[in-house]
């Protein structure tokens, strides 16, 4: 599945130990550990039946392990110029969103990128009050305008060699490469200067659900391929101050309603489902199959979102998934 991201997701890089490591340490964090000074990974897999069909992760505590290092964009016009900054250390970052092409009609990368913000609202304690978002820049296999002038000649590698090279942000090699001082923006070429804080083509719809949930530019980018970084106070998203809570009620047919985001458990056992739902006067209803992914019992309850704008829908007609 990663391989279908056709490179520059420095978070999902299509090495299998890398992989292996990412998960391993995600277990770790939902063991419950209580040291939020920890930087913790948390990585959801989305599945349609049995087949993993997406991603999504919450890191905190950014830069503290190894540095997190990126450019402020200072001025504007002739007197713009860059300078390197870890003004984001220690926040909290969402990230890793990936959905499978096949599923991409379906709309279920909105609940994907959602149950992020629910998982945060189950303990926010353990999440800081900044969270930020680094949208993958103009890249690809052929390389960066950013790190094409900057630092292409200097590493001797291409874009994807640094980028896979400097993920983990080694401090001693990282620090060997970042430019020390102001950087004058207007000595870049035009294509340099255009894709500074520009978004990936395929990560213009990820901005904009971004930006829906009350993300704003930062005015930082990304160190190598210029890709906005965007942040938002963790209780003021859009879908942490919309979510509801309720019980759940079963029942043996599917309702006709609406599709619904439903979350359940603290981060240790954090569950999610998108299925079809109806609410009632104590809560939401829902078929036994989704129930049962939630591990619940009658009665007990949940967190809930759903789009006000959404019209209600056939049963057959939503694929459902479990997170």
């Amino acid at each position: 599945m990663v391989r279908l991201s056709s490179g520059g997701l420095s978070s999902l890089q299509p090495r299998r130990e890398f992989l292996l490591d990412y998960i391993r340490s995600s277990e770790k964090s939902f063991s419950g550990s209580k040291d939020i000074d920890e930087p913790h990974k948390y990585l959801l897999g989305m599945y349609h039946a049995d087949e993993l069909i997406g991603c999504a992760a919450v890191k905190t505590q950014i830069g503290v392990d190894s540095p997190f290092i990126n450019f402020d964009i200072i001025g504007e016009g002739l007197d713009q110029f860059l300078v390197a900054s870890s003004r984001f250390k220690g926040a909290t970052e969402v990230g890793s969103l990936f959905l499978h092409p096949d599923y991409r009609a379906y709309g279920l990368g909105k609940y994907l990128a959602k149950a992020r913000y629910m998982l945060m609202a189950a303990e926010p304690w353990r999440f800081g009050d900044t969270i930020i978002a680094e949208l993958r820049g103009i890249c690809g296999a052929k390389g960066s305008p950013l790190y094409d002038y900057l630092f292409k000649d200097r590493l001797e590698k291409t874009f994807l060699e640094a980028d896979t090279e400097y993920y983990d942000r080694n401090p001693d090699a990282l620090g060997d490469i970042v430019p020390i001082g102001r950087i004058d923006v207007s000595r870049f070429p035009l294509e340099v200067r255009a894709s500074l804080a520009q978004p990936h083509p395929s990560g213009k719809g990820a901005l904009r659900m971004l930006q829906n949930e009350g993300f704003i530019f930062s005015g930082t980018i990304d160190l190598f391929d210029a890709g906005p970084i965007v942040y938002a106070h963790r209780d003021t998203i859009r879908t942490v101050m919309e979510r509801h809570s309720g019980a759940v009620a079963v029942t043996a047919a599917l309702p006709v309603g609406t599709p619904y985001l439903i979350c359940a458990g603290n981060v240790a056992d954090f569950r999610a489902v998108v299925t079809s739902a109806t609410e009632n006067s104590d809560g939401i209803v829902i078929s036994d199959k989704p129930f049962n992914r939630l591990s619940l019992k009658p009665g007990e309850t949940a967190s809930y979102w759903t789009d006000p704008k959404n019209k209600k829908i056939k049963p057959k007609s939503l694929v459902k998934a479990h997170l």
